[in-house]
């Protein structure tokens, strides 16, 4: 299978992710994890920037748009780091370490946010009903 082809597979284990841990965790695994390192690849590679339509509505296929649409409503709202949190005698490297992690996250989580709106306009990021 071509390098670009790996969503199918990501795809398949999100469906036994679902069905063996349930949605959330297939969703996290599925757009928090592989769809956004997808995209992060995407940007300097023509043939898996090619693949993001498939992907996106393979996406669709999994999980019902009002699911997309918490989803990625909740990677929008983490809360930023809090070093108070940290007590005074806390090892200073560790609290660095999670500041950085913490970055890091956040940033994972606009660009997810910024790439989720770009694509089709619409058609992953509305806010809709379980009823629908």
């Amino acid at each position: 299978m071509h390098p670009c082809k790996i969503w199918i597979e990501q795809c398949e284990a999100a469906r036994n992710i679902q069905g063996e841990f349930g949605t959330d965790k297939a969703l996290s695994y599925l757009i928090g994890e592989k769809f956004l390192n997808f995209l992060e690849v995407a940007e300097t590679d023509a043939e898996f920037r090619a693949e993001i339509p498939a992907f996106v509505a393979e996406i669709k296929t999994i999980f019902e748009r009002w699911q997309i649409a918490e989803y990625l409503e909740k990677a929008r709202q983490t809360e930023p780091f809090d070093p108070s949190l940290y007590e005074e005698d806390d090892d200073p490297e560790l609290v660095e370490m999670e500041r950085q992690r913490d970055i890091r996250h956040s940033a994972s989580d606009l660009l997810l946010m910024s790439y989720a709106e770009k694509l089709r306009p619409g058609a992953i990021y509305r806010k809709s009903g379980p009823s629908e």
